[in-house]
């Protein structure tokens, strides 16, 4: 019997389909059966487990974690060299992702010595606290993705102690510098043998995502002093305030509506996400204000033919030359950037962000919690950080966002910060849809010819106010002729 006449008797066709099943194929998945004989397969036992990796690789998706994980800054980050310095502790280490590290060890001393201080301090039992830890040691493990908890992940007993240690030594480094009696820090850290510089450090390696711990250690930890309960929260939230790179006063309504929208979501997973919802907040949607002058009516029906234009990112000095001025926004937010136009000026006005050398750690750290796969978010720090990127340039739109006082130098030069805000946007995707409207208004604006003749006019002649005043000279003396000619013609 020829091959093709066995392949039809037995109702198989290799590399396809039988004759049978495709003349009555209806795409349907448990009808469609390929009957294929073992012996032709040659399948090993290696093959066939990698076969069954196709059958779990989505299994994982329908298994979302009720909490957000601990976890390694994404690889594509983390290893990239520009960016390594800014993810790994230099001071202390918080958790066990670098309980270990060697050049870390000295700092175990300087948290036994916080611990026991705050413990004192505050007349607390540490035996039961303790306990309380100890007990809820299975939660506490499931805040972590268990890849990054190594060893540590069946030995809950140094786990557990770690978890005691380090939360006491947070909750007393933060009550230092943003408790009820924040003008005793200096007392204090002359009884703890600690130099405000050290502190510092340490501040910044407790915002690494990298160096976290469960935010319900410190509740665990704050939970049995019903007295000072209420001020170790304040504490907590000082230490977010003051972390903050956005520093704008906000009104007392905003916060409280802020905190409540906070309670509703729940607690944070770390202090990380913390700071990421004090600097995300709930933006009001604040449009801009629509202007009704028929100068803007004319100028929106020019936009209109190019109202599916793609964004051409401008600098800051672009921007000023097309007639737009810079302007600090009224709150904090990072997505409180909006865009308005009064006749031929537009103003851009943005959240103030002060510049020290911890900003490239917390928005790097707060970049790779956004990159994190069970974090779902809209990237808005990734999508801030890429917008404020596209304004500079160089060291003068540093000056520029300076004199407008958006932006606070306190890093170096105005080229440093340049170079930071250039590095930070190396590789980084922005949401599509983040300041998307705010893109287009400042394309439509710099495009118009009516607004860009105005702006050259304006630059051309109006930069120094002596030709302003001169302008005005030849306006006054125009007036006064024409007046003079009119009462000579018609005299009283």
């Amino acid at each position: 019997m020829s091959s093709k006449e066995e392949a039809s008797s037995t109702g198989v066709v290799f590399g396809g389909v039988s004759t049978d099943e495709t003349s009555s194929c209806n795409y349907k998945r448990q009808e469609t059966i390929i009957a294929v004989q073992d012996s032709d397969l040659n399948l090993s036992s290696s093959d066939l487990k990698n076969l069954m990796l196709l059958d779990e690789a989505l299994e994982g998706d329908h298994q979302a974690t009720a909490k957000l994980l601990i976890q390694r800054v994404p690889s594509r980050l983390g290893e990239n060299k520009h960016f390594m310095k800014y993810f790994k502790p230099k001071t202390i280490a918080i958790g066990p992702l670098h309980h270990d590290h060697p050049n870390l060890q000295e700092a175990e001393k300087l948290k036994l010595k916080l611990a026991a201080y705050f413990i004192k301090e505050h007349r607390l039992e540490k035996e039961i606290l303790y306990s309380k830890i100890k007990m809820e040691m299975e939660n506490l493990k499931k805040c972590y993705d268990p890849s990054a908890l190594g060893k540590y992940r069946v030995d809950d007993e140094k786990l557990a102690w770690m978890f005691f240690l380090d939360g006491l030594a947070v909750l007393q480094a933060i009550y230092i510098s943003h408790g009820p009696q924040p003008d005793a820090k200096k007392e204090t850290l002359n009884k703890l043998n600690i130099k405000n510089d050290l502190l510092t450090y340490v501040y910044i390696d407790m915002l690494l995502l990298e160096n976290q711990l469960p935010y319900h250690v410190l509740e665990l930890l704050t939970s049995s002093s019903n007295d000072h309960r209420k001020s170790f929260e304040e504490s907590i939230k000082n230490f977010i305030d003051y972390n903050v790179m956005t520093p704008t006063e906000v009104m007392k309504e905003q916060q409280q509506r802020k905190q409540q929208q906070q309670e509703e979501i729940g607690e944070p997973a770390h202090l990380l996400e913390f700071l990421h919802r004090r600097l995300i907040g709930t933006n009001e949607g604040k449009r801009s204000p629509c202007q009704s002058c028929w100068f803007d009516r004319f100028f929106r029906y020019t936009d209109r033919i190019r109202s599916h234009h793609s964004h051409t990112f401008r600098n800051v000095k672009e921007l000023r030359e097309a007639g737009i001025w810079l302007r600090p926004s009224e709150t904090s937010c990072l997505k409180d950037i909006s865009f308005s136009r009064v006749c031929c000026v537009g103003k851009l006005r943005l959240p103030a962000i002060a510049v020290d050398d911890s900003t490239g750690p917390k928005f790097m750290n707060l970049i790779a919690f956004e990159m994190c796969p069970d974090f779902n978010n809209d990237f808005a720090v990734t999508s801030y950080i890429c917008f404020l990127d596209s304004l500079i340039d160089e060291a003068e739109d540093v000056k520029a966002l300076r004199d407008a006082g958006i932006l606070h130098n306190a890093l170096g030069s105005d080229e440093e910060v340049a170079k930071l805000f250039n590095k930070m946007n190396t590789d980084l995707v922005p949401s599509p849809t983040s300041y998307y409207q705010v893109k287009t208004q400042i394309q439509n604006h710099c495009q118009n010819k009516w607004i860009k003749y105005a702006a050259q006019a304006y630059h051309s002649h109006f930069t120094s106010p002596w030709t302003f005043l001169a302008f005005l000279g030849a306006i006054a003396a125009l007036v006064l002729s024409a007046l003079q000619t009119y009462y000579t013609i018609h005299p009283k």
